[in-house]
C-alpha cells in the first residue's frame, strides 16, 4: 500500500462528503423554514446515513453477466428527498406540512454534526503537519 493511499484515499474523501452533505442538510432546512407559510409547499429532507449504509454492505463479484451485483453502490452523495408526513403531524402542521420544531431540532443535529466532522478534519491535518515537521506543539 502507498502512503498517499494511506494518507488520503480513505479518510479525507469520506469526511468531505460528510461536510458537503451537513452543508446541503442545512440548506434545505433553511429553505424548509423560509417557506413555513407558503401554501403548498412539500418540505424535502437530505437522506445521506441510509445511502452511507448501503456503501459499507458486503462486497463480491459477478462471475456471469446474469448474477445479481453485490457489493456498494458507487459514490454515496447526499440526495434530496421529498419528506414523508405522517398523518397527524400533517394535522397539526397548518397548510404546507411543515414542522417547525422538527426543523429546528434538524438544524441543531446538523451543526453538531457538521462541527463534529470539521474538528475531526482539522485534528486529522495537524496531527499529519506534526507527523512532516515535528512541531507537536497545536
Amino acid at each position: 500500500m502507498k502512503i498517499e493511499d494511506f494518507l488520503f484515499k480513505g479518510r479525507v474523501p469520506l469526511m468531505n462528503k460528510a461536510l458537503d452533505t451537513y452543508s446541503l442538510r442545512m440548506t434545505t432546512a433553511a429553505k424548509n423554514i423560509a417557506n413555513v407559510n407558503t401554501v403548498g409547499y412539500k418540505p424535502q429532507k437530505v437522506e445521506f446515513e441510509s445511502l452511507f449504509q448501503n456503501q459499507m454492505a458486503l462486497t463480491g463479484t459477478k462471475t456471469n453477466e446474469k448474477h445479481i451485483p453485490v457489493g456498494p453502490k458507487p459514490d454515496p452523495n447526499g440526495e434530496l428527498i421529498d419528506r414523508k408526513i405522517p398523518v397527524p403531524e400533517a394535522v397539526m402542521s397548518g397548510e404546507n406540512d411543515i414542522n417547525i420544531d422538527k426543523e429546528m431540532a434538524e438544524v441543531a443535529q446538523t451543526q453538531v454534526r457538521f462541527q463534529f466532522v470539521s474538528q475531526s478534519m482539522s485534528k486529522y491535518f495537524k496531527q499529519l503537519n506534526a507527523a512532516i515537521t515535528g512541531n507537536t506543539n497545536y
